[in-house]
């Protein structure tokens, strides 16, 4: 997190995917994160030579706000609408404790099953 001299936010990208990813992964019935070749997105190719592994998306606003879009392995033993819900509710509460109300959306999505 910086600050500017109007002492307005700028939340780190990399700050917003760590929190997403401890608060996806601590939900009931997520197994793990998709791995960013396995999802059907089409915005997923390399930015300035990265590579990602994780398919979490960040998209940043003008007005200092955030969406997050998560996609997510779940057992195959749970309720997926519920698992994805509950999940959706989890990460949008804890991103939002910790960069002050400043995430605007969540969205998760159940690309995969696991039989673990």
């Amino acid at each position: 997190m910086e600050k500017n001299s109007n002492t307005q936010v700028y939340y780190h990208t990399q700050d917003i995917k760590d929190a997403t990813r401890v608060a996806a992964l601590a939900c009931y019935g997520v197994v793990d994160i998709s791995r960013r070749e396995d999802t059907l997105r089409a915005d997923k190719r390399i930015k300035k030579g990265i590579i990602e592994d994780q398919a979490i998306y960040v998209k940043k606003y003008a007005n200092r706000t955030f969406t997050v879009d998560v996609y997510l392995v779940l057992s195959n033993e749970v309720k997926i609408t519920e698992a994805l819900v509950e999940c959706q509710k989890t990460i949008m509460y804890q991103l939002n404790k910790k960069f002050n109300k400043s995430c605007t959306g969540v969205n998760v999505f159940g690309e995969q099953l696991s039989s673990h």
